[in-house]
């Protein structure tokens, strides 16, 4: 009688969420500190003006100022998700608690689709957009799988096992702020994952039955959530018709590439909006420098933006013949070459990006 009791006691015990504490904490930061990061590099990425493509849309739909319709459930699943890893046999018996999860894995699809829909480009940019999606499902087999054949190697070639780990490392750091943009695009991803776990774990040691209540909670959610995707609907046409019409130029530079095109190695280009202007590589570089400029320091960017459109017009407007334009390059060429090397040395990949810029 007594194993009986013993055996029926211990079908209904429920393994917790997560075994251990530290990665209760690891993954109660990420979910806190994922939507920041993604909300932050998107700012960094919204257009500049009214370019007409269908991914200019979405980066503003994913804007914080067009996401404050979203902002009360994603708080209520992070809250919800951060109960449940403080106490998961106290919280997951609650249904408001389990809807919020539910509606934060949602809500984490939403955003990973979106954000890999909005920077997709045809180049092997999106193979390592992929790779970052996939990266938490594909590394805990890649580490099993090469971690006998890397104790074998360390033990034998300790010395050439730490300058490849080195080199690794360096390579890394090299190409740092390429690493951060592609992770911070895969985060909401990775929230999803996250987010699916525990609605996974709760779907099957919690939901046992429907009732009247759960359907009038998840009732409660979509009603909330149409409405806030109508909220951000609206923002999003709002903030784009509220950028400028005329891409901001760099004011001289673009002057400069007027000059003689054999002199200045410009070109004319058709933008989306269906106008052309004339770019060359001085251009397109110094534009690259100012797009990072504007994504390590935001507020000195803002704040010399604002002077160069008084001062960089005024001085445009001056160039009005071909002969003035390729002065304006010639004296543009160290500010050109300094700026790009030193960019270059922290983003290798500032030169095949660069290229890019208003091509496209």
């Amino acid at each position: 009688m007594e194993e009986i009791s013993q055996t029926s006691s211990g079908e209904n015990i429920i393994p917790p969420l997560l075994d251990k504490t530290w990665k209760r904490i690891l993954f109660g930061v990420f979910i806190v500190a994922a939507p920041i990061f993604n909300f932050s590099l998107i700012e960094l990425m919204k257009p500049e003006w009214q370019d007409g493509r269908f991914a200019s849309y979405l980066y503003l739909f994913l804007l914080p100022e067009a996401s404050l319709g979203i902002f009360p459930l994603l708080v209520y699943a992070i809250l919800s998700y951060l109960l449940l890893l403080w106490d998961s046999e106290q919280f997951a018996g609650s249904m408001i608690i389990r809807l919020g999860i539910y509606g934060g894995t949602l809500l984490a699809l939403q955003y990973s689709i979106l954000s890999f829909v909005a920077t997709f480009s045809v180049s092997p940019v999106v193979l390592a957009v992929l790779l970052a999606y996939f990266a938490p499902l594909l590394l805990p087999k890649l580490y099993a799988w090469l971690r006998p054949q890397w104790d074998k190697l360390f033990k034998r070639y300790r010395l050439a096992m730490i300058i490849t780990t080195l080199i690794i490392v360096a390579l890394v750091l090299w190409g740092f702020f390429f690493v951060l943009a592609i992770f911070g695009i895969a985060s909401p991803f990775w929230s999803f994952l996250v987010a699916l776990q525990a609605s996974r774990w709760l779907l099957k040691h919690y939901e046992t039955s429907f009732s009247f209540t759960k359907g009038l909670g998840i009732f409660a959610w979509i009603s909330a959530y149409a409405f806030a995707l109508r909220f951000d609907i609206v923002k999003m046409f709002e903030l784009y018709n509220a950028l400028p019409t005329e891409p901001p130029n760099c004011y001289i530079a673009t002057a400069a590439a007027k000059g003689h095109p054999r002199f200045v190695g410009s070109r004319a280009v058709k933008l989306a909006s269906g106008k052309t202007m004339r770019v060359n590589r001085q251009l397109q570089r110094l534009k690259a420098v100012e797009i990072v400029w504007m994504g390590v320091s935001a507020p000195s960017h803002r704040m010399m933006r604002r002077v160069y459109d008084v001062v960089g017009k005024r001085l445009a407007l001056c160039i009005k013949n071909p002969i003035l334009a390729d002065i304006a390059f010639f004296i543009l060429l160290p500010v050109e070459w300094i700026s790009f090397f030193v960019l270059k040395f922290i983003v290798p990949e500032i030169q095949s990006v660069s290229e890019r810029l208003y091509l496209s």
